[in-house]
């Protein structure tokens, strides 16, 4: 699920409409949050996060642990919420492990991970802030690794984050990834797109003997993308055969041969075997794939690291309903983070831990305390980002 820069405007437009926490909005420095705000990162920026890091430490904020954050919740004493926050980062993408790592360590500040098991990679460590710090490389270097922050951070890289204590390690579900919902296509997969496994259209192809690999365009190219939707949300489901891949992979391949349209061909072969049993199978519901996903991606992360990490979930695009509420609990998931959510602004004790809250981490520099932006200032930075063409949900 991809946004255009017009679309992450609408979102930000009708986020400022649809109701922050107080604190956002609060012209004076008011004393009490009412609650815990959940912040979410995707693409970790140092010299901003370094500074977000500092406003908290500066003001006496308190960075709370996944656990910590789930006791407050579930466990509902006489606490003031006053200097709590949890912050959240989606993906595991590289920049975790090259700049947050190194920063929460350095200002002895927690952290919850949501990684994507099955399209995260053994490896070895790569260079991070550390480093340079270190005088062991220079800063550019640790830049020049993944500039457009794209690769996701490998086992190892997790493992040493994780066993620190300043990185909880969660599941963002096994593959991050959707399914086919009909047989209406809206694209094509060919070798010249961008191909990010983590936010890829064609992801309802992956299948388990996908789980740790080093995915490439290629294995993809010649199948059409139907419309989807988040697998989270256990909802009706188009599947397709191997024998249906098969047939589009040699469609393509003799097409490009003959330098013929190999689009239109499998667009006819489609529409002519839209009712074919041989290639095609509605079902109902997804549940069982849903159910499968997120048991899978909790023993990964489990056989990688240990019985405490993986037992939160994150919702891929904030999408899910109640049936995912369902599976959560059948699976003893303890919680699960959303976006934000139209009845609940921030965290409060005794909350429904499966609908926890969560805003952008813009608003980091709003929380009551010494130096506080104005909401002007950061909508102008916010904007100017989008406009800017930055990468983001």
């Amino acid at each position: 699920m991809k946004h255009s820069i017009k679309d992450q405007l609408a979102i930000e437009v009708k986020s400022l409409f649809a109701g922050y926490p107080k604190f956002v909005y609060s012209k004076n420095n008011i004393n009490s949050l009412d609650g815990i705000p959940v912040f979410v990162f995707h693409t970790i920026e140092p010299e901003l996060f370094e500074e977000q890091l500092k406003y908290l430490k500066k003001n006496g904020y308190k960075t709370l642990s996944i656990n910590e954050f789930y006791d407050v919740l579930t466990k509902p004493q006489s606490i003031s919420t006053e200097k709590l926050v949890l912050l959240t980062i989606d993906d595991a993408r590289s920049s975790v492990w090259r700049f947050a790592y190194p920063l929460l360590e350095k200002y002895q500040m927690n952290a919850t991970v949501f990684v994507i098991p099955g399209l995260t990679e053994e490896g070895s460590l790569r260079i991070n802030l550390k480093n340079s710090w270190n005088n062991n490389c220079k800063i550019e270097d640790v830049y020049k690794i993944d500039p457009d922050d794209i690769t996701l951070c490998n086992w190892a890289e997790i493992s040493e984050m994780y066993n620190s204590g300043f990185i909880d390690i969660e599941s963002h579900t096994l593959f991050h990834r959707e399914i086919f919902t009909s047989t209406q296509i809206i694209d094509y997969i060919s070798e010249d797109m961008e191909f990010i496994p983590y936010n890829f259209n064609g992801s309802p192809y992956y299948t388990y003997e996908s789980i740790g690999k080093q995915l490439h365009v290629s294995e993809f190219s010649g199948l059409p993308i139907f419309e989807s939707a988040p697998i989270m949300f256990a909802g009706p489901k188009l599947e397709v055969s191997e024998e249906f891949k098969l047939k589009c992979k040699e469609i393509y391949k003799n097409a490009l041969e003959k330098k013929e349209d190999w689009k239109n061909q499998i667009n006819n072969f489609v529409a002519q075997e839209s009712n074919n049993k041989k290639y095609f199978e509605f079902k109902n519901t997804s549940t069982t794939d849903t159910l499968e996903d997120l048991k899978i991606a909790r023993e990964e992360i489990q056989k990688h690291l240990d019985s405490n990490a993986g037992n939160h979930l994150c919702l891929p695009w904030t999408k899910g309903n109640k049936n995912t509420i369902e599976l959560c609990k059948e699976l003893n998931i303890k919680s699960c983070f959303w976006g934000i959510l139209d009845d609940k602004k921030i965290n409060i004790p005794g909350d429904d831990p499966y609908y926890v809250s969560r805003i952008k981490n813009d608003f980091i520099l709003r929380l009551p305390g010494d130096g506080r932006e104005s909401l002007f200032s950061i909508y102008k930075y916010k904007i100017k980002r989008r406009l800017s063409g930055e990468k983001v949900y």
